[in-house]
């Protein structure tokens, strides 16, 4: 049987932190099966810029080519998360008049959402497609779903998620050096919005915000698309950096600060919070006020970056619109979450995934691509066979 055609399920998640491969098997409705998971430091990226790109190629090779001999799968097919800092977002409305009235089909949405693929530009690919709403003929009423009703028109906001080539350029070379075939790009933004989430939560706008650890993205969702993204170069590892860099003194303790310290209390002056001696016998300490002191720094920074994206959605961002935050960077941080909500005016509400063994903030993106991936291999498993029927030509 080809390896297109095995239930095994292999997602690529790229962060700013981590490469993460994961083999998985859907069991049954909502029960997952991982077999493996293979994650590796990374230098990381800036500004849509891999600090070390030779190394990051590396890192992909091991990580994939380990979970594939963990599992001696032999699936083809491949997903990989794109992260924001890649990514671009364009959403807009989309209309179709029939010659007359009748039932709404698949093919229509298809057609409907190949009627808004106007891009044309070189440096950049289409990797997703998705609807925030529909609604038919002219009415203001709007649907999540309208296949199966009769219409004689209908309209839909489209949300379209672009991911740069070269990113893609530079990651289809190393799958196929491995041996994939079919390699799909997910915008993990989207994976996140869109399964993280209850359908019912959905309904109406929100944002989502995942700070990871050297980057961070906030995204204005509804239904199954992506209205608008912005993504920044700063994240909960900055907190570390500018502890260590402040009181210099050794990176892993500076984290060890960052994770021990809580925002909201108010320490004495001389209350310890850490300490560390290195191979020379020289003393490193960390007092809990200064950690405190040097986190707050960076999180205001952090919220008032959050804060000039939301109120940049502008009227599209009510004050009692829900906001939503996930990823690495500081939901395990104490304190931070009330810190950030009271600097940015807006209560913050962590989401998390609920896959068994996969249940912290910081497993968002590659949990939500495993989802995502499960959804669009059916899709593409359809897609197939209607191509066979159908001569070949879609």
């Amino acid at each position: 049987m080809s390896g297109l055609f095995t239930k095994d399920i292999v997602v690529l998640d790229v962060t700013s932190r981590l490469i993460s491969a994961i083999v998985g098997v859907k069991k049954a409705q909502s029960v997952f099966g991982i077999k493996s998971v293979v994650e590796k430091s990374h230098p990381g990226y800036e500004d849509g810029v891999f600090y070390d790109l030779a190394q990051t190629v590396r890192t992909v090779e091991e990580v994939l080519s380990e979970a594939m001999r963990n599992t001696n799968s032999h699936s083809r097919r491949l997903f990989i998360g794109v992260p924001a800092e890649f990514v671009t977002v364009v959403s807009k409305n989309v209309s179709l008049k029939f010659d007359r009235r009748r039932r709404i089909v698949d093919d229509d949405i298809d057609y409907l959402f190949a009627k808004g693929n106007d891009f044309a530009d070189s440096a950049f690919a289409l990797i997703n497609t998705s609807a925030v709403y529909y609604a038919m003929d002219g009415d203001d009423k709007l649907y999540s779903d309208i296949r199966g009703f009769y219409a004689d028109g209908i309209e839909a906001c489209v949300s379209y998620m672009l991911a740069e080539r070269t990113f893609i350029d530079t990651l289809d070379a190393i799958a196929k050096d491995l041996g994939f075939k079919d390699i799909r790009y997910v915008a993990t933004n989207w994976a996140e919005c869109v399964t993280l989430l209850e359908s019912n939560q959905r309904e109406s706008a929100f944002v989502l915000v995942d700070i990871g650890y050297l980057s961070s993205s906030v995204s204005l969702a509804q239904g199954e698309g992506v209205l608008d993204m912005k993504s920044f170069s700063v994240g909960g590892g900055h907190i570390a950096g500018d502890i260590c860099e402040a009181l210099e003194i050794p990176f892993d303790l500076a984290e060890e600060a960052k994770r021990s310290v809580d925002i909201n209390l108010k320490y004495d002056n001389d209350a310890m919070l850490v300490s560390q001696y290195d191979e020379d016998g020289n003393l490193y300490e960390v007092k809990s006020c200064e950690a405190a002191q040097i986190a707050k720094g960076r999180l205001d920074l952090i919220a008032a970056l959050l804060k000039g994206i939301i109120d940049g959605f502008g009227s599209a961002v009510p004050s009692y619109m829900p906001v939503y935050l996930t990823g690495e960077g500081i939901a395990s941080m104490r304190g931070a979450i009330k810190y950030l909500s009271e600097k940015v005016g807006k209560e913050l509400e962590i989401v998390m995934p609920k896959l068994p063994g996969f249940v912290k903030p910081e497993d968002s993106s590659k949990t939500s691509l495993m989802l995502i991936a499960d959804t669009l291999a059916k899709r593409s498993f359809g897609d197939k066979i209607k191509s066979i029927f159908n001569g070949g030509k879609r």
